[in-house]
């Protein structure tokens, strides 16, 4: 390019598709998003998580891309809302993602390592929800990490409940929450035992706590409700 050029990126790298997935994948996503994202702000790490959304990172070639079903960053990345990212506007590779293992889970395991290390992705999780202990060729979990070579080697494969991010520093657990849905939470602990809290058991948390202080209050004359 000659000294003092302009380089104009004329390429349309759409922010949206038109392709659905099945109700329980997005299920999967969405709670484990929100639960990643508030995470992450309680440890005050100031870093970007979001899902589905596209990355693409191969200037001029918008078919080279991934929409992760939830994604890390390391950089907390621009103020305003992002529609695509585009790695090379900035660090903006994921260094963490989990991708959520659909009907063609022969594609998944294969393409998928190889397109998140082309993308610079230093931790990827293969969480398959139709796995169980009684599958031959399906593995509930396959944590993927980035090797010398750049390649995402694969550091483990489980049918376990647990399995441990190195980047968000806890575990990955499947639950059975009370309506009988499947879900990834966060577990603090190795044996999964201890959760970080969702939004709705902070609440019941909150509110459980000032019934007792209410109790505690009107046991000793006080009435909590005057004003």
């Amino acid at each position: 390019m000659a000294k003092g050029a302009i380089d104009r990126d004329i390429v349309f790298y759409p922010a949206e598709d038109h392709m659905g997935e099945h109700e329980l994948q997005t299920w999967l996503a969405t709670t484990l998003w929100r639960l990643v994202y508030r995470y992450l702000a309680s440890k005050g790490r100031k870093v970007r998580s979001g899902h589905d959304q596209f990355f693409y990172w191969k200037k001029g070639d918008p078919t080279q891309r991934l929409a992760p079903d939830v994604y890390v960053l390391d950089v907390p990345g621009p103020d305003e809302f992002v529609g695509a990212w585009k790695l090379w506007e900035g660090p903006y590779a994921p260094a963490f993602a989990v991708e959520i293992v659909g009907d063609d889970f022969h594609k998944d395991y294969d393409d998928a390592p190889v397109n998140y290390a082309q993308m610079g992705t230093r931790e990827l999780v293969l969480y398959d929800p139709w796995a169980n202990e009684r599958s031959r060729k399906r593995k509930r979990w396959h944590v993927y990490r980035k090797g010398e070579d750049e390649r995402l080697v694969l550091v483990e494969e489980s049918q376990g409940a647990c399995v441990y991010s190195e980047v968000l520093g806890c575990w990955l657990r499947r639950v059975v929450n009370s309506d009988g849905k499947p879900m990834v939470r966060l577990a603090l602990d190795a044996d999964g035992h201890e959760l970080f809290a969702s939004e709705d058991e902070e609440l019941e948390s909150a509110i459980e706590l000032a019934a007792r202080l209410a109790a505690k209050l009107r046991a000793l004359g006080v009435d909590p409700d005057r004003e």
